[in-house]
């Protein structure tokens, strides 16, 4: 039977590490919706080493203090596992918008505290376990080992199933599904006086849990980072990518890569202001944002100031790009001059040089235009 409980709990753990592995894997805007349960999982993967150890070990009187120490980490471990479980619970109704009080983790807490400390006392005095020739052997406290915190278990269980819908849980199949599992273990437990803690009954609950509830959260929470992110370097006005996504373009530019860049600024954009107010100024914005968008679509066009555009495309084919520049050309031409642009290419590496060099030829055709219309340069 030793066998057997050594073999499930290794498998169990390997499970949970796998899980760990796979939490520290999110992006880190997603990462704060699972670090308390991040912190259940490493309890759970202690206690299960602590009990494999417990039982790998028992029988070697030599190692006398080292399998008191294991056999009071199996129990202790417990304790440290429900009082961080109720604080993952109170997390999971706030973040869901629902109220719980905050004394609740808190008094988990405190029960969780006196039995460790009754563990500790009982351990020293030989009352709930002693190691007679390396041997674990109940002593006449150990009935009420974890009392406390299977109480705070079970008063969790029935949170679970009283206010289910707090937890993102859909439907009462998945309730049954949390709270069966703890139940067959506690069962188990009671009816085999050769398993101890019963790590590997709480490692299924765990990975039911994550299964359930928490996948859930993971996937809520990247889609709700990926929304904030794409909002956050979007331009309202025109739907490009804004100063910071242009930012966030040029820091994924590879240095040994072929770039093409086109600088365009929108021509009389103060004027029509002036004349016609700024929401014809923003229509004019728009229409330069739309012909930049159909006219190099693979160049991610992005608005980096009022009237200032910036369109960046990696390893273009040189011949095919003097193509679309001079189509841009035309399709400006063609629009009234709406915007100046100029263009050049480079590597990587040199890519604020490239840019730069692109702007002083937009400024060229800039001044040209502002010549054939009879009016001074502007910048």
């Amino acid at each position: 039977m030793v066998s057997f409980l050594t073999a499930a709990n290794l498998i169990a753990a390997l499970f949970i590490i796998i899980i760990i592995i796979g939490l520290y894997q999110v992006p880190r805007e997603a990462s704060a919706s699972t670090r308390k349960f991040r912190i259940c999982m490493w309890i759970c993967f202690a206690g299960l080493i602590a009990e494999v150890l417990a039982y790998v070990l028992d029988g070697h009187a030599e190692l006398r203090v080292l399998l008191q120490v294991l056999n009071f980490l199996g129990y202790a471990l417990i304790d440290l596992l429900v009082i961080f479980y109720g604080f993952y619970l109170h997390s999971l109704v706030s973040e869901g918008g629902r109220s719980l009080t905050r004394k609740f983790p808190y008094l988990i807490t405190a029960l969780c505290l006196i039995e460790i400390v009754f563990l500790a006392v009982g351990t020293i005095m030989g009352r709930v376990f002693t190691i007679e020739n390396g041997h674990f052997v109940r002593g006449p406290w150990n009935a009420l080992a974890s009392t406390m915190s299977a109480v705070c278990f079970f008063i969790m269980l029935i949170l679970y199933v009283v206010r289910f819908r707090d937890f993102r849980i859909r439907s009462r199949l998945f309730v049954i599904l949390i709270v069966l599992f703890p139940l067959a273990a506690t069962i188990i437990l009671h009816a085999d006086p050769d398993i101890r803690f019963n790590f590997a009954g709480t490692a299924i609950s765990m990975n039911v849990v994550y299964v359930i509830i928490q996948s859930r959260i993971m996937a809520e929470a990247l889609a709700t980072a990926q929304m904030n992110k794409e909002l956050s370097e979007k331009d309202m006005l025109t739907g490009l990518l804004n100063r910071r996504g242009y930012q966030e373009l040029l820091d994924h530019v590879g240095p040994d890569e072929k770039v093409g860049v086109v600088f365009a600024d929108v021509n009389s954009l103060k004027a029509v202001n002036d004349t016609q107010g700024h929401e014809a100024g923003d229509r004019l914005i728009k229409r330069v944002a739309g012909l930049l968008k159909d006219s190099v679509p693979e160049g991610s066009p992005c608005r980096i100031s009022g009237d200032e555009f910036v369109c960046i495309m990696k390893n273009p084919d040189a011949a095919s790009f003097e193509k679309k520049m001079e189509r841009l050309r035309k399709t400006l031409a063609e629009n009234d001059r709406i915007a100046s642009f100029g263009y050049e290419t480079g590597e990587g590496k040199q890519i604020m040089e490239v840019i730069k060099a692109a702007e002083n030829m937009m400024y060229d055709d800039k001044e040209r235009y502002y010549k054939e219309i009879g009016k001074e340069r502007r910048r």
